[in-house]
C-alpha cells in the first residue's frame, strides 16, 4: 500500500489550531487564576496559619499585659532549626524525586507507544502468510484483515496508557468512556493487582458501574442507578473464555460508563471550619462513600488491566513469529517497546506503593510544629514585639507549606491541582499521535522522496537533478558544503 503526498500534507499546511504542549497550563484569566491560587499550599494550610497567628498573639498579649515574661533564649531553637532544615530538605527532595520519576515513566510510556505504533504500522507486513495467495479475493480479504489487525494492535498501546492512568488512580475495571471500547473484546485473565485495594473504588470489579458515582447525595446515587441501562449485576464470568464485556453479543447494549476524568467535586462544606458542622449534604456524602466502600470491599480482587493488555500485545508478536512473515530485528524492536511499557508500569507501581515511612513522616511534622510553637517565645525575647505575630505566621507558612507540598507531590497520579496531567498525556498526546499514524496508508519512500516539491539538494527539484545527471548532483552537494563552510 502506498500514499502519494500532495500539497495538502500536514507538513505543508499547518493546522488551524497549532498544537501547544503547554495548553493545559493556567492562563491569565480570573477563573484559572483562582484555580492556580487553590493549587498553592496557602489554600490548604490557612487554618494552621490562623492557629499559629492566634498562638503568637496569645504569647505577645500575655507578655505585654501581665507580669509574666514568656520570652526564651534562642539557643534551643537555633539547634532545632538546623535539624529542621535537614529534615525538610530530605522531605522535599524525596517527594520531588518521586514526582519527576513518575513524569519520566510517563515519557517512557509515550516513547514506547510511538515506537510500537511506528514499527507495527510500517514494518509489519500486510499479509498473514509468507506467500500471498494468487486468488485476488483471498488476497484482498487477507489485506483487509491484516489492516484491521495492525490498527487494533496499534490502539492497544493507547489502551495500555489509558488503563495505567485509571489503575494508578485506583479506578478499577474497564468501564470508562475512554477505555471500554478499546478493550471490551479482550478476554479477561483476572491478573492480581500490584496495588492495594482502593477504599473509594469507582466501580465494582467484574461488573459495569450502575451509576456515575458522584458524591453528592445518596438519593442522587440511587436515582441515577435506577435509570442506568445496566441495573442488574452481571453473572460471574469465566476468565478464560469470556471477554471483559460479559455479554459479548451484537445485541448487547453498551453499559453505563464512568467519565474518563472524574475528580472529586469541590464543596465549601469540605473546607475548615465548615467540615466540622454536619450538614445534610455532608451526611449524604458520607453515606454514599460508605456504600461505595462496601461495594469495593465485596469484590473478589482487583484486576491489573494494564498488565493484561501487555500480555495480549505480546500474543501479536508471537503470531508474527509463528507466521514467519516478519524479520528478527523487527520482532526484537517490538519486544523492546513492550518491555519499556512493562518496566514503566512496574516503576509506577513502586512509586505508588512505597511512601515515606510513617514514623519518619510523623517525626518531621512533630519537629516542625515544635519549632513553630516555640518560635513566638524566641522572637518576643529578641525584641520583635507585635511584629512577632506576622513573623510567626510567615515562618509557619514556609515550613508547614513545604511539608504539605511534599505530601501532595509524592503521589502525583491523582486529581490534585499539582498532580501530573495524565489525561493530557493519554488524550492529547498518545491518542492523537496514534490516530495520526494509522489514519493514512504507509507512504513509499520512492514516492515522497522524488516529489516535485523536494528541493533539499541545493534548492533544485529532483527532476532537474535527474536531467543533469550524477555530476550535477555531486556539484550541488559540494556547493552545499562550501556554503556551510562560508557561513561558519
Amino acid at each position: 500500500m502506498s500514499h502519494t503526498p500532495g500539497r495538502d500534507s500536514h507538513f505543508v499546511h499547518p493546522r488551524a489550531m497549532a498544537f501547544d504542549p503547554l495548553r493545559h497550563r493556567p492562563h491569565k484569566t480570573m477563573i484559572l487564576f483562582l484555580q492556580a491560587l487553590m493549587a498553592t499550599a496557602l489554600f490548604r494550610i490557612w487554618p494552621t496559619l490562623l492557629f499559629m497567628g492566634g498562638w503568637a498573639t496569645m504569647v505577645v498579649c500575655v507578655s505585654n499585659y501581665t507580669t509574666a515574661n514568656l520570652g526564651v533564649p534562642s539557643t534551643l531553637l537555633t539547634a532545632l532549626g538546623v535539624v529542621l532544615g535537614l529534615t525538610l530538605n530530605y522531605r522535599t527532595s524525596s517527594a520531588y524525586e518521586r514526582y519527576t520519576e513518575g513524569r519520566r515513566m510517563w515519557s517512557q510510556i509515550t516513547l514506547a507507544s510511538r515506537t510500537w505504533a511506528r514499527i507495527v504500522w510500517i514494518h509489519c507486513p500486510d499479509t498473514s502468510t509468507p506467500t500471498p495467495s494468487t486468488d485476488p479475493d483471498v488476497r484482498a480479504k487477507d489485506q483487509v484483515r491484516s489492516e484491521i489487525e495492525k490498527a487494533t494492535i496499534v490502539q492497544m498501546a493507547l489502551a495500555f496508557a489509558v488503563a495505567v492512568k485509571h489503575y494508578l488512580r485506583g479506578e478499577e475495571g474497564i468501564y470508562y468512556e475512554d477505555l471500554y471500547d478499546l478493550v471490551n473484546f479482550i478476554p479477561s485473565l483476572h491478573l492480581p493487582s500490584g496495588l492495594p485495594s482502593s477504599q473509594d473504588a469507582n466501580i465494582n470489579i467484574g461488573c459495569p458501574p450502575t451509576s456515575n458515582y458522584n458524591t453528592s447525595t445518596v438519593s442522587t446515587f440511587r436515582s441515577s442507578e435506577s435509570k442506568s441501562p445496566s441495573d442488574t449485576p452481571l453473572e460471574p464470568i469465566n476468565p478464560s473464555m469470556t471477554p471483559h464485556s460479559a455479554n459479548h453479543n451484537p445485541s448487547y447494549d453498551r453499559p453505563y460508563l464512568m467519565p474518563a476524568m472524574n475528580p472529586p467535586k469541590f464543596h465549601l462544606s469540605s473546607v475548615w471550619p465548615f467540615k466540622y458542622f454536619r450538614t445534610r449534604h455532608q451526611s449524604s456524602t458520607h453515606a454514599a462513600r460508605k456504600l461505595m466502600r462496601r461495594q469495593a470491599q465485596s469484590a473478589d480482587d482487583n484486576h491489573n488491566v494494564p498488565l493484561e493488555i501487555t500480555l495480549y500485545m505480546s500474543t501479536y508478536i508471537y503470531a508474527l513469529q509463528r507466521r514467519k512473515t516478519t524479520d528478527v530485528p523487527t520482532l526484537n524492536a517490538l519486544i523492546a517497546a513492550l518491555a519499556q511499557m512493562t518496566d514503566a508500569l512496574s516503576t509506577l507501581e513502586r512509586i505508588l506503593t512505597t511512601p515515606i515511612p510513617w514514623s519518619y513522616n510523623a517525626h518531621i511534622w512533630e519537629v516542625s510544629w515544635m519549632y513553630c510553637l516555640f518560635l513566638p517565645f524566641q522572637l518576643y525575647e529578641a525584641g520583635f514585639g507585635w511584629v512577632t505575630i506576622p513573623a510567626v505566621m510567615l515562618t509557619s507558612y514556609v515550613i508547614i507549606g513545604i511539608l504539605d507540598i511534599g505530601g501532595e507531590i509524592e503521589n502525583p497520579f491523582g486529581y490534585d491541582k499539582n498532580d501530573l496531567n495524565l489525561d493530557f498525556f493519554t488524550e492529547e498526546i498518545i491518542r492523537r499521535e496514534l490516530a495520526a499514524v494509522i489514519s493514512r496508508p504507509v507512504p513509499l519512500a520512492e514516492e515522497w522522496m522524488f516529489s516535485p516539491h523536494n528541493r533539499v539538494i541545493g534548492g533544485v527539484s529532483v527532476q532537474e537533478l535527474e536531467r543533469g545527471g550524477i555530476h550535477e548532483v555531486r556539484r550541488r552537494l559540494r556547493g552545499m558544503c562550501e556554503g556551510v563552510d562560508g557561513r561558519v
